[in-house]
């Protein structure tokens, strides 16, 4: 008989954005009974996996904030003795998932040598430019990056040596966020105009840029408006109060219906900051929404043509994204019609497809060579 592999993962995170739910799509394809998923999280209530085991991850408040200095690796040596005690309590760890970047995850490099973890790295954005991260990306067996990280990374690793402009690492791999199968969003409707807004409130997700932008939009004018929100916990960076009295804006702190919501409306707006990727806005346009997106050069700004599959906008600029919401709401074949098209690009991003290689990487047994990159350097910034 087969033994099941053991992925565990590590999440120190105490919010569900957009990584977790990511990191969430792709334990789905490998959540069938096969493999045993352990995760040790500090928000148990975020993962919506029916047949893992969740562990509370236990760090003292004083350290659960710390980013750099001594204080930042007791934090991680406090993770390190979660991981240790989790391991003695439901056996032996095959695959180590960083979920999130080597900043968050380096408990698992930590313990890599002494647990033999196949350890596979996530990355969802930019990473910390350090020696630390450099080793880390050197010691993982594989690292699946969105394009938009790839400066940060070879800037790290060219802190340990000089790195060539064009030199990829042979176990770096470029990924694209897909959506489960399991939980497609649902079309949207289409027969009246009506606006939404998904993020946290950190403060580069930009809520600021789409309050001002429907204050410029008459109350008589102004299409409903609805804005689900997730107030960040155990962080140091800036954030947007919520919520904010104004006509027609309906706030929705964490809900559960969000698919619901989303589907009573028909035009997603992303007001993010050079956002990675984007899952909110992918998840918009599977549902045929109509997406307005800042014309910053970020993932999605790069795919979807300005008044194709989507309507463009300066970024940051409240007086054109109202400009442009009060021409859609006053259009709603416009709005059906490039939904529409929107919602053809989204099937190309499904889960199975967009996270195949990261699946096989989970389920199958290493091989001794894909442990070459385990090295004894000490971490030293």
């Amino acid at each position: 008989m087969l033994t099941k592999r053991h992925i565990v993962v590590i999440d120190p995170t105490s919010f569900r954005g957009g990584s977790k739910v990511a990191t969430e799509n792709m334990l789905r394809l490998v959540n069938n009974g096969e493999s045993k998923i352990t995760i040790i999280t500090a928000d148990p209530h975020s993962w919506n996996l029916p047949l893992v085991t969740r562990v509370n991850l236990y760090q003292p408040r004083w350290l659960a904030n710390r980013d750099q200095g001594i204080r930042y690796f007791l934090r991680h040596i406090c993770i390190a003795l979660n991981i240790l005690w989790v391991r003695l309590k439901f056996g032996r760890f095959d695959t180590g998932l960083g979920a999130s970047g080597p900043s968050v995850d380096l408990a698992l490099y930590l313990l890599k040598p002494l647990l033999g973890l196949k350890l596979i790295q996530i990355i969802h954005g930019p990473v910390p430019c350090s020696r630390t991260i450099g080793r880390c990306l050197k010691r993982a067996d594989e690292v699946h990056y969105l394009e938009s990280s790839r400066d940060s990374l070879l800037a790290s690793m060219s802190r340990l040596c000089p790195v060539p402009a064009p030199y990829i690492p042979a176990h770096f791999h470029i990924m694209q966020n897909g959506l489960s199968l399991h939980n497609w969003p649902t079309t949207c409707q289409r027969f009246y105009p009506s606006v939404f807004w998904a993020a946290s409130l950190l403060k580069w997700k930009g809520l600021e840029t789409l309050l001002s932008a429907l204050a410029r939009i008459a109350p008589e004018l102004r299409p409903p408006t609805h804005i689900c929100y997730i107030k960040p916990r155990n962080t140091q960076l800036p954030s947007s109060t919520a919520p904010v009295s104004l006509a027609k804006v309906h706030w929705y702190e964490k809900p559960i219906n969000i698919d619901q919501i989303r589907a009573g409306s028909n035009i997603f707006i992303s007001t993010s900051n050079n956002e990675p990727f984007g899952l909110s806005i992918l998840e918009a346009m599977a549902a045929g929404l109509c997406v307005l997106i800042p014309r910053d050069g970020a993932y999605w700004d790069r795919v979807l043509q300005d008044n194709k599959d989507c309507i463009k906008y300066e970024p940051g600029n409240a007086t054109d994204l109202a400009k442009k919401l009060l021409m859609l709401s006053k259009n709603m074949s416009r709005v059906i019609a490039i939904g529409s098209q929107a919602a053809t690009i989204a099937i190309d991003y499904r889960a199975p497809k967009q996270y195949a290689h990261i699946k096989r990487s989970l389920t199958e047994t290493p091989a001794k060579a894909q442990f070459k990159n385990t090295s004894r350097g000490q971490f030293n910034d």
